[in-house]
């Protein structure tokens, strides 16, 4: 895979701080729509007790997400271990704010990682709000209130066992992005906006 690769980030790839903290990826991203794809609470990591974000494939259904420039390497196969790095079409990708970019990406290739299982979360294996926070915050600063509420809405199976790790010594989700009173309080209300 080469530099004209770009991986569909749709979880804590959203991120800056979590992509540029735990990947090395630095380059700015895209923000873009995705059919055909489902994000849920479907995703564990043997070696993790929690559940994460995972998509599959879903006729009609839109992901709201980011195209991230990269080179596939060791380091992100582990970041996505569990999951298997699967080509998507440019016909199914709509970018969030067309312009110069377009050009860049017509010779390029589109990878989503799709978790292997789907599984639900439960109280041995929950939902950590130091991931959902790491995600809403990449949706808020890479498409603003619009993309985390669509973020929200989109995503299945938010009835999964959830724990609110934020003030753990050690949170759950180990590729977090810090976040300050402000920020929880405003996922907070988008998560109490969409009653849940």
């Amino acid at each position: 895979m080469s530099g004209s690769d770009f991986l569909i980030g749709y979880g804590s790839l959203l991120s800056a701080y979590s992509r540029q903290t735990y990947s090395n990826l630095h380059t700015p991203v895209i923000p873009v729509m995705v059919t055909g794809w489902q994000r849920g609470w479907t995703t564990r990591y043997g070696d993790e007790v929690a559940t994460y974000l995972g998509v599959r494939p879903a006729e009609g259904v839109t992901l709201s997400a980011a195209l991230v420039p990269t080179q596939i390497t060791d380091e992100l196969r582990h970041r996505e271990r569990g999951y298997d790095f699967t080509p998507v079409e440019r016909d199914a990708i709509r970018l969030l704010r067309p312009g110069a970019a377009e050009s860049e990406l017509e010779a390029a290739r589109f990878w989503i990682v799709v978790n292997r299982e789907q599984i639900h979360a439960d109280e041995t294996h929950p939902i950590p709000q130091s991931y959902i926070d790491t995600c809403l915050l990449g949706c808020l600063e890479t498409g603003g209130r619009e993309m985390a509420e669509h973020f929200i809405d989109s995503t299945e199976r938010w009835d999964g066992h959830r724990v609110n790790d934020r003030d753990w010594p050690t949170p759950l989700y180990p590729r977090g992005t810090p976040s300050s009173a402000t920020q929880r309080a405003e996922i907070d209300a988008l998560l109490r906006g969409a009653g849940i």
